[in-house]
């Protein structure tokens, strides 16, 4: 019984994988897009047993000082809150569409500055919609885009 309930979970997140790896594949093209705008902040998080506690979103210097010299924070992990605004060129239409994205840690673990580019995956069917490259994507190098670079 437990063997079938563990093949049904991996059935279906296999599932899961390939729809979202023909998804990609099918309606959406990689596209670089031009960062127009950086907001890093941050807050102080910390769970013990069933009872989690965090701060207020702060700037991530303070954040720092804090944990590291307050008693109260002490212990605590610093997590951040990136928000991205960047410009990209549709495929749908060819036209420069801006968007926002909210991450929890930078792409490729290095810090984006206005101006930089950075791969994306442009819808091919909705002028606004995105979503970020994955791991496997920037592997297999379908991350880079043919044309269409801003």
């Amino acid at each position: 019984m437990r063997l079938g309930f563990y093949g049904i979970i991996c059935v279906a997140l296999a599932g899961y994988y390939v729809y979202s790896e023909f998804d990609k594949r099918v309606n959406f093209q990689p596209v670089h897009a031009r960062v127009r705008s950086v907001q890093e902040q941050c807050y102080m998080d910390k769970t013990e047993g069933q009872r989690s506690s965090s701060s207020d979103l702060m700037p991530c210097e303070l954040a720092v000082l804090l944990t590291r010299s307050h008693p109260k924070w002490q212990g605590f992990d610093i997590k951040h809150k990136i928000e991205i605004g960047f410009a990209y060129i549709s495929p749908v239409d060819g036209a420069v569409h801006e968007s926002k994205l909210q991450l929890a840690a930078y792409p490729d673990d290095r810090p984006l500055h206005a101006g930089d580019l950075f791969p994306l995956q442009a819808s091919r069917s909705a002028a606004g919609k995105t979503r970020t490259s994955d791991w496997l994507d920037i592997k297999l190098g379908r991350h880079a885009p043919r044309q269409g670079s801003i």
